[in-house]
């Protein structure tokens, strides 16, 4: 057990580099070069980049990514030997030239790079890429966004995680505000709205049970105190 916890916090440290390295290339505006025998320098970054993987977990992506569009191919083709050769003999260079002339004429006047589609193969990805603190939100999401006592938030901390690192992380998604709750004023932690959409891409259908589930029992508490 001990080396297993161990293993899956050095997959998650290098799944982190992994994630901090493409934020790098995609969104650095230069670049450093180091060729053979050069000295180093610096370049414009005009990367444009495609990954292509079989890999189910290639990269963790933070609840608020907006650089990745993820897509999930077929693999009704896999091991077609005869297609794909039958495809690569089309790549000729009159369809090279057709492509072109489509890149060339399509208008792209209302294209907007940041409005990346929430596709079910990204809400999967960010599903697996779900950190302690994001499950903790989404077990307790009513809550969250109705405003919760931070000393409830307080006892959902994981016990491998120092304060000061759970209270940073609840604050990077909530804030912190007083409440009146049974005519008492109370400190709490609101989930900040820009997530709330954020949250609910994130949720599956487990999630979205279990929620239900907790709406019934509240609403089933508060209809026994009222009667």
């Amino acid at each position: 057990m001990a080396n297993e916890h161990h293993q899956y916090y050095q997959d998650r440290i290098r799944q982190n580099l992994s994630q901090q390295a493409m934020k790098t290339i995609i969104t650095d505006k230069t670049i450093r070069i180091n060729e053979k025998n050069q000295p180093r320098r610096r370049a414009e970054n005009v990367i444009n980049t495609i990954i292509v993987t079989n890999n189910d977990y290639p990269i963790q992506l933070d609840n608020s990514d907006g650089r990745y569009l993820v897509i999930k191919c077929k693999a009704v083709h896999r091991g077609d030997h005869e297609y794909f050769n039958k495809l690569s003999k089309g790549m000729d260079k009159d369809f090279y030239d057709n492509l072109l002339t489509f890149f060339l004429t399509r208008d792209i006047s209302k294209f907007d790079p940041t409005d990346i589609p929430m596709t079910d193969a990204k809400k999967q990805l960010l599903n697996v890429s779900r950190t302690p603190v994001d499950d903790i939100i989404i077990k307790n999401y009513q809550k969250f966004k109705d405003g919760i006592p931070i000393s409830e938030v307080s006892q959902m901390k994981p016990n491998n995680w120092n304060e000061r690192s759970f209270k940073h992380s609840v604050l990077q998604k909530c804030t912190e505000q007083r409440i009146y709750i049974d005519k008492k004023q109370v400190r709490v932690n609101k989930l900040l709205e820009e997530n709330y959409s954020v949250y609910d891409d994130m949720m599956n259908d487990l999630d979205k049970e279990e929620q239900r589930e907790e709406q019934e029992k509240i609403e089933n508490a508060t209809e026994y105190f009222t009667e």
